[in-house]
């Protein structure tokens, strides 16, 4: 299971879960650095995977651990320095708000539904999921005509056109199956109203290039 957005996203058990496989990232809403991910494999499941890159562990004698840990945790030449920080990255971002994680957890989606209530408002389009089913962040459908579409395999120009002329960094991506493109916000301790006010003001004066004349 591809997991990457939950840890610290959301509230996450994995032994709840039940998942054989499961990976996540954090290195986003952690704020651990990049490279700082975690592979969970339930233990009936553990004994069919193994590493890219065999190391010593493949032959270790040790016995306090299990041929899982052993053959994963230490590879010889990686780096272990982003993964070191996870712990000391979870104490920090819990310290922010006075509720700790459960507070900053919340704060993030109040955060992210009023951000996706105002850019609908911009695009015009009303909100494609129930508030249910975001977390700390959304996607909203970009109508059709809005703004010039992106040719196959080239950078959208939407995206290109908010970071070019309003310095605004966020993804545009194709959707195929609907025949429509999504723009995606995220919302973190450090944004603001003001940040989704000014994304909003962008896509207003963006929105316009797609408009027939006198529309």
């Amino acid at each position: 299971m591809d997991g990457a957005h939950a840890p610290g996203m959301v509230p996450l058990d994995l032994n709840a879960l039940g998942a054989a496989y499961y990976t996540g990232n954090c290195r986003k809403w952690v704020c651990a650095p990049k490279g700082s991910a975690f592979l969970h494999v339930r233990r009936d499941r553990q004994k069919g995977v193994h590493p890219l890159v065999v190391s010593h562990g493949a032959n270790s004698p040790r016995s306090d651990r299990s041929p899982f840990r052993l053959e994963f945790d230490w590879t010889g030449t990686a780096d272990p320095t982003a993964f070191l920080t996870v712990p000391e990255a979870i104490r920090y971002m819990g310290s922010l708000l006075p509720g700790g994680w459960p507070a900053l957890m919340a704060h993030n989606r109040r955060t992210a539904l009023a951000a996706r209530d105002r850019l609908a408002a911009a695009l015009g389009v009303p909100a494609p999921a129930p508030d249910s089913m975001i977390g700390s962040l959304a996607a909203l459908p970009v109508p059709a005509g809005f703004f010039p579409a992106a040719l196959p395999r080239t950078r959208d120009p939407l995206q290109a056109a908010l970071f070019d002329r309003h310095r605004l960094e966020l993804p545009v991506f194709t959707w195929p199956a609907l025949s429509c493109r999504l723009l995606r916000v995220s919302a973190q301790l450090y944004n603001s109203a003001a940040d989704y006010e000014r994304l909003a003001a962008a896509l207003g004066a963006l929105g316009a290039v797609g408009r027939p004349a006198g529309s």
